[in-house]
């Protein structure tokens, strides 16, 4: 079952997130924690008008989400930059138990369908550079590299 996640979610939402969090920090160990986003934070984005936690269920457990947001491209007072209106996908989440079963695509659906009912022009992510499974997922969804973020330790 897919449903909008609302505040007696919350614990759920964080134990997902620290799970998120735990890989990340084996990935990029010295950028990332292996703790969740804070409870007040989930709370936010559940109440925040222009987002939403896509949860989806299994035998009534929520077995992975998508935090996305509408978001408008940068400062549009400077006529560089274009009008574009977009849904930003915070996250993704599905536990390992349940990969593999098309909970990922579902989830990744669903973000597609909110964004369009908001009249939104498209879908954008970030995705850790070393972390292959997440990004052969998301190219398999569709999605396309169009810029790169590059870091130096110093």
């Amino acid at each position: 079952m897919i449903r909008i996640a609302n505040l007696e979610d919350i614990e759920e939402i964080y134990n997902l997130n620290t799970e998120l969090f735990v890989v990340l920090n084996e990935l990029k160990e010295n950028i990332y924690n292996p703790i969740g986003f804070p409870r007040d934070y989930i709370s936010t984005m559940i109440r925040a008008d222009n987002s939403d936690y896509i949860l989806i269920e299994d035998d009534d457990k929520i077995v992975g989400y998508a935090l996305i947001e509408k978001r408008a491209a940068p400062i549009q007072i400077y006529e560089c930059f274009k009008p574009d209106e977009f849904a930003y996908i915070y996250e993704i989440i599905v536990l390992p138990e349940y990969r593999c079963k098309g909970y990922g695509k579902i989830l990744m659906e669903e973000a597609t369908k909110w964004a369009k009912t908001r009249n939104l022009t498209s879908l954008e992510l970030n995705v850790l550079s070393n972390n292959y499974s997440a990004r052969a997922f998301y190219e398999n969804m569709g999605f396309e590299e169009y810029q790169l973020k590059l870091r130096k330790e110093i």
